[in-house]
């Protein structure tokens, strides 16, 4: 959703962000014993915006919505700007010839206020060591953890267990936002690697499943439709 402003320089109202590091301070570093500070990571992150303009500009909660900073043109509608920051999850906003944008074409979410704002999660990049992983391999199941008994009639004849109420915030039953159609909330980890069948279309001559799952820090839905 667009929101234009009067004036460029005229804020939003934004409620106060810091980032999203366990352990850190407003500061984002850290204050230890003995007077010193630990030194922060910081990660080069490139910040895009590709759907034209004159003017783009960036202001967001990498440092609580204080200061703006104009992207360099590098073809005729993409801008972009490399920010070094430390990891946490950061909102941000374009500023496109004074009006305040969302790039669609990437992750977005509501703030507490009702905006619609871009976010981005900034991750240290940590190097695999292949000869520290097997101290982390899982040990061999025992040989009695098989014998279990099969399932009886009695066992079929049972009501299926209540699913659990957290269980019932997939994507599937969000309804679509109408300023924003495109845009899906940030699926909660509770949801996620769970198959879910969605009933209500049957009655339609649909069957719809879905299933969400996380590869860093992107999520994937995948949703299938077939006549029923």
């Amino acid at each position: 959703m667009d929101i234009p402003v009067q004036a460029p320089s005229t804020p939003l109202s934004y409620g106060p962000q810091i980032p999203m590091v366990p352990g850190a301070s407003g500061r984002g570093i850290p204050d230890l014993p003995g007077g010193w500070s630990e030194p922060n990571t910081l990660v080069p992150v490139a910040i895009n915006w590709n759907q034209g303009g004159t003017v783009v500009e960036v202001e967001g909660s990498f440092d609580n919505w204080q200061s703006r900073q104009a992207l360099h043109r590098s073809g005729n509608r993409e801008f972009a700007v490399v920010k070094m920051l430390p990891p946490g999850v950061y909102q941000y906003k374009f500023i496109v010839d004074g009006e305040w944008k969302y790039a669609p074409d990437q992750p977005a979410m509501y703030d507490e206020m009702g905006n619609v704002n871009n976010v981005l999660e900034v991750q240290e990049y940590v190097p695999e060591i292949l000869d520290s992983l097997d101290s982390f391999l899982a040990p061999s199941s025992p040989p009695e953890s098989y014998d279990c008994a099969l399932f009886t009639q009695d066992d079929f004849a049972k009501e299926p267990p209540a699913c659990p109420p957290h269980l019932h915030l997939t994507l599937l039953n969000m309804p679509q936002i109408p300023d924003a159609p495109n845009l899906l909330p940030r699926p909660q980890h509770v949801v996620l690697n769970h198959m879910y069948n969605d009933r209500t279309k049957q009655q339609r001559g649909q069957h719809v499943m879905g299933t969400t799952h996380r590869y860093r820090s992107k999520y994937v839905t995948v949703v299938f439709v077939k006549p029923s």
